[in-house]
């Protein structure tokens, strides 16, 4: 492994996921199977000057993560990144949730070093173990290293995606992402990693700290002929937040709007999202249940933003006790 003549440590962060797992008979399938220690002897860089760092965060799947465990990994992340022998830190996860949790350190990490994820489709014990590969190059993505303050990247099969485009879009594949609108920012040739599109200093993202994970944010998909059950039982919760996962460009069955009204006068923060993976919320249509329609009565549009970091993005803000109008500004940032 190259490491460009440059002498530091890289923290390797394992939280679980495939990549560790092994098929266990007793168990009816594949489970958490303590690997990490043998993918640590795969990574030895052949430069005497880098030190691989191992932490052995969590061994979860990657489904198990929870905002705050996002939140608390970010903090962590952070924390190590501070030290100045660190170049940057390698994420091994599980793919169910790597892109979400990839936005969540994007948004909260405020380093401008290096923040990789990686992880693995097929399970340590499987003809075709695609996570040697995957973590062997990340840790050389790593050592690039990217433009400084660039966003959270997403390493998998040879290709890097930005964190707030990646989207997962095969359950099987072993090339299972792609970069929502923008396609990838990169990918690995050889020993190269050829970088095609990089955002520089986007890190830190706020101005100020993030603090928490509101648990009073939900996201409700829509379907045909929809009304507003829902929205009204969770008005009668101490729902702060609510995102809409609609059609199309943004678009909602009529009979939901009566719902959307009531939660916008009660105060709560509605979010329209589309199920698209690409195009994006653009309030075109007018007609009852519209994205125009919507954004005039005060729904907050998410653009291209898909509806799990959406609603990552507003349970962060509202557990960390952002202003409305600070809201607002920051979703029409995301948005783009």
């Amino acid at each position: 492994m190259v490491a460009n003549n440059i002498s530091g440590e890289v923290v390797l962060i394992f939280t679980g996921g495939t990549i560790g797992m092994s098929e266990k008979p007793d168990a009816g399938g594949v489970v958490p199977d303590d690997n990490f220690n043998k993918l640590l002897s795969e990574i030895t860089p052949d430069d005497k000057d880098i030190k691989i760092r191992p932490v052995l965060w969590s061994d979860v799947p990657s489904p198990h993560m929870s905002p705050e465990m996002m939140l608390k990994l970010a903090h962590d992340v952070d924390s190590y990144l501070s030290e100045d022998q660190v170049l940057g830190a390698v994420i091994l996860h599980g793919t169910d949730l790597m892109a979400e949790t990839a936005y969540a350190l994007d948004l909260t990490v405020n380093s401008p070093k290096p923040v990789i994820l990686t992880g693995a489709m097929r399970y340590f014990n499987e003809s075709g173990y695609d996570g040697i590969r995957n973590l062997v190059d990340a840790v050389r993505v790593c050592l690039l290293p990217p433009p400084k303050g660039t966003d959270v990247i997403i390493q998998m099969a040879d290709k890097l995606f930005a964190a707030k485009n990646a989207i997962k879009s095969s359950s099987l594949n072993v090339d299972p992402f792609i970069g929502q609108n923008t396609g990838r920012i990169g990918f690995i040739a050889g020993e190269s990693v050829i970088l095609t599109r990089a955002d520089s200093y986007r890190r830190p993202r706020f101005s100020f700290p993030v603090t928490g994970v509101s648990k009073n944010v939900h996201l409700v998909g829509c379907h045909p002929g929809m009304n507003s059950t829902i929205l009204e039982k969770l008005l009668e919760t101490d729902v702060k937040g609510i995102v809409l996962e609609g059609f199309g460009a943004g678009n909602t069955p009529p009979e939901l709007v009566v719902g959307i009204e009531k939660c916008i006068e009660a105060g709560v923060l509605v979010i329209l999202c589309t199920r698209c993976v690409e195009g994006g919320v653009w309030p075109i249509y007018a007609y009852p249940g519209g994205a125009a329609n919507l954004k005039q009565k005060g729904v907050i549009t998410a653009g291209g933003l898909s509806a799990l970091k959406a609603t990552l993005l507003l349970q962060l803000l509202i557990g960390s006790n952002c202003p409305i109008d600070q809201i607002k500004t920051i979703f029409a940032e995301e948005s783009v």
